[in-house]
């Protein structure tokens, strides 16, 4: 019995001094990191993480010096290692949607930043952020929607894409930054514009499925590769994708 009390007593005192000693390695690499010297922080921040992998302010840290590396997928990696230690850690929270946004992963960011603001409504950080988010996808759709003009290609699906203006992304994109304090005709309005981009997406999926199960395109496939087909199919899925996105954005009935 003296044996075990003596073996657990250091194991205590071993972790209480790795913990410090992390600590340390924390604070300097705050230090670091207020200088701009960002390769020797990550170094402090990577000793840090191994003396105690539980500190979810050192992996938050870590996560926002490997985006100003240059590292966003590692960036998202420390975030959601801190989340899986507290889902409610709401520096995590930012900081997974700040990753996430710098992978170019704008809709999804979008979401964070708004579940984040919704917590902490005076977080600069997440008004910011929803800002950004909603600017980045509105010039992703507009460079969409203008490539395909300006390609000036035929046929259905290029029809039916086309049909979704940049005018109609503008107002869904523009209604996602309007005030709650909207009047009852103005909600209307927003609803019905996500609806026809929902609808866009719906006539370019269905057109993409009636492809896929053409006969005439089956034995195209089987007598070349799949590359067409696995392309088909990958486009079908991104559009199920963003009608999601679009309908979790719709005001409720």
């Amino acid at each position: 019995m003296g044996d075990q009390k003596r073996q657990r007593s250091e194991s205590v005192i071993k972790l209480l001094n790795q913990r410090k000693e992390s600590k340390l390695w924390y604070e300097e690499a705050n230090s670091h990191i207020k200088s701009g010297n960002w390769e020797k922080a990550l170094h402090s921040y990577n000793r840090a993480v191994e003396l105690n992998p539980t500190e979810k302010n050192a992996l938050v840290a870590r996560s926002k010096c490997y985006i100003l590396l240059g590292q966003p997928k590692k960036a998202l990696e420390d975030a959601e290692s801190a989340l899986q230690i507290d889902k409610t850690f709401i520096k995590a929270v930012y900081q997974k949607a700040e990753a996430l946004y710098f992978l170019g992963d704008f809709e999804l960011a979008l979401m964070y930043y708004h579940r984040g603001l919704h917590v902490r409504p005076d977080h600069e950080g997440f008004k910011l952020g929803v800002q950004k988010a909603q600017n980045a996808i509105e010039n992703a759709l507009g460079n969409f929607s203008s490539g395909l003009r300006s390609k000036g290609t035929s046929g259905k699906s290029t029809a039916r894409a086309t049909t979704i203006t940049t005018k109609e992304e503008e107002k869904v994109e523009g209604s996602c930054s309007k005030s709650s304090h909207r009047s009852a005709a103005t909600a209307s309005t927003r609803k019905s514009s996500k609806n026809r981009l929902i609808k866009g997406l719906e006539a370019d999926k269905e057109y993409l499925s009636n492809l896929l199960n053409n006969p005439d395109i089956k034995c195209k496939f089987k007598e070349n590769n799949s590359d067409i087909e696995t392309c088909i199919k990958e486009t079908v899925e991104y559009l199920n994708e963003r009608q999601e996105f679009w309908r979790q954005q719709l005001p409720p009935s």
